[in-house]
């Protein structure tokens, strides 16, 4: 009897895990279109920590632009951002796709503020040069002094 309850238990537990807890939406966003958003949605949050008043008084709904600019409502992003959190796996591949995108944004920017810094550079090293040029004092000589 007890083989029977054992076996009943296994079964049942089997049968439970096969349920999903989320289901699939008909209008699930792909992997790659979530890590899009959810790369803006990471820029919007960081804006908002940064510049809260600025945008208070400017009176921005990011969260509206933000489904305007991807042709999406709030209630797909939801059900989508919903049932691939019921993904561990998944989710975590898109936000590598997300953090992917942020690491090439940051070597981007790190080179074109590289390239600001050299033109600097050579701005302040040419009016360096024009003052050498247009120096009209003669460079004063230093002559030895000797000792008797």
């Amino acid at each position: 009897m007890k083989k029977y309850s054992w076996c009943f238990i296994i079964v049942l537990i089997a049968v439970s895990c096969r349920e999903e807890a989320v289901p699939k939406p008909d209008d699930l966003l792909s992997k790659e279109k979530m890590a899009e958003i959810l790369y803006d949605v990471t820029l919007i949050n960081s804006v908002k920590g940064v510049n809260k008043s600025k945008l208070e008084e400017t009176n921005m709904h990011l969260d509206t632009y933000l489904y305007e600019k991807h042709e999406i409502d709030s209630l797909q992003f939801l059900k989508s951002n919903n049932y691939y959190a019921t993904y561990p796996m998944i989710y975590n591949e898109i936000y590598g796709l997300v953090e992917a995108k942020f690491q090439k944004e940051r070597t981007d920017i790190g080179k074109q503020l590289e390239a600001e810094q050299k033109r600097k550079d050579s701005i302040q090293e040419a009016k360096k040069e024009e003052r050498k040029k247009n120096d009209t004092l003669p460079k004063p000589q230093f002559t030895e002094v000797k000792k008797k």
